[in-house]
């Protein structure tokens, strides 16, 4: 079952292609060549709903680079403050989105590369790039222009450089994989490999990714923090003491805000009136609709509607 839309899409043969989030929170990324799984876009926070990317995991290991501004990065529920020169590497698996509580604005580099781009040889893969991209010990890396991460900063540079235009040209594929590869390299040199750990994933974290998988699947219906609870084979409050410290919602609330993300694709792409948009994801009426719309987006839904570019 697909979801919410990223704001950024791309062409190839006259074929629209937008990232979109899965049921189980994962996403399905829209490369800027679909057949080449890196993703390299420049991005402002305001373009996305409450300033509030959706918390989602993928395998691509994810580089975002703060150009101006200011951006706190969830990870796992641990918050990272993102400001102006810095960056995080978000590894693979992880659940994580970026916001501004405050709704400040930020411009950044957003890179998404699929660890399967270095997958040249069954042995290399499973020895030098497997371990940091399923080491537990490391699942984000703050990144800064100090040190020896300021040569990660540089690959980072120089993959935005060669492959952040669209479309891209035929060499910057050799390019992004030069750069991939001594990216990896720089970081197998410096990060701790050998306490290197491949350890389940924590039963609390599978609680709640399940509890979002009947989120993502339910929220058209009438659903209770009780539903959400059991999904999660857990007591209620278990199930809102995880929304709270991986999300930093509690389950309702949540759920709220996927159901208006959701409806904006209806909001935005049809002539339906808002009473139909509400009850169809979820809500008790027009009204409410309408009342909690301007609650998270500051203004009521038409107007929304009204201000977006067409």
């Amino acid at each position: 079952m697909l979801s919410f839309v990223h704001n950024i899409c791309f062409m190839d043969n006259n074929t629209k292609y937008c990232s979109v989030f899965n049921s189980d929170s994962s996403e399905t990324v829209a490369y800027n060549t679909p057949l080449f799984p890196a993703y390299v876009v420049y991005g402002l926070l305001s373009s996305y709903p409450d300033y509030s990317s959706v918390s989602h995991w993928h395998k691509d290991l994810e580089f975002i680079l703060i150009k101006w501004g200011t951006m706190t990065y969830n990870v796992n529920g641990r918050l990272i403050e993102l400001e102006e020169g810095s960056g995080i590497m978000v590894n693979s698996y992880q659940l994580h989105y970026g916001f501004s509580a405050e709704h400040n604005e930020c411009e950044f580099v957003c890179i998404l590369l699929s660890p399967e781009l270095l997958q040249v040889n069954g042995w290399f893969y499973q020895n030098y790039i497997e371990p940091v991209t399923e080491n537990s010990a490391y699942p984000y890396l703050y990144l800064s222009r100090n040190g020896w991460m300021s040569s990660v900063m540089e690959k980072l540079d120089e993959i935005y450089d060669s492959f952040g235009k669209v479309p891209a040209e035929p060499l910057s594929y050799f390019e992004l994989m030069e750069d991939y590869f001594m990216l990896m390299k720089i970081l197998y040199e410096n990060l701790d490999i050998g306490s290197q750990t491949r350890k389940p994933e924590s039963t609390d974290l599978s609680s709640l990714r399940s509890m979002m998988t009947y989120i993502e699947e339910h929220y058209m219906e009438h659903i209770t923090l009780a539903d959400i609870a059991l999904s999660g084979a857990c007591c209620k409050n278990k199930c809102s003491l995880l929304f709270k410290k991986y999300l930093r919602d509690t389950p309702i609330t949540y759920t709220t805000k996927l159901r208006l993300r959701k409806s904006l694709s209806t909001l935005l792409g049809s002539n339906s009136s808002i009473a139909d948009i509400a009850y169809e994801y979820g809500f008790s009426g027009a009204s409410y609709y309408c009342e909690t719309f301007k609650k998270y987006y500051g203004m009521p839904p038409l107007i929304y509607k009204r201000n977006q570019p067409v």
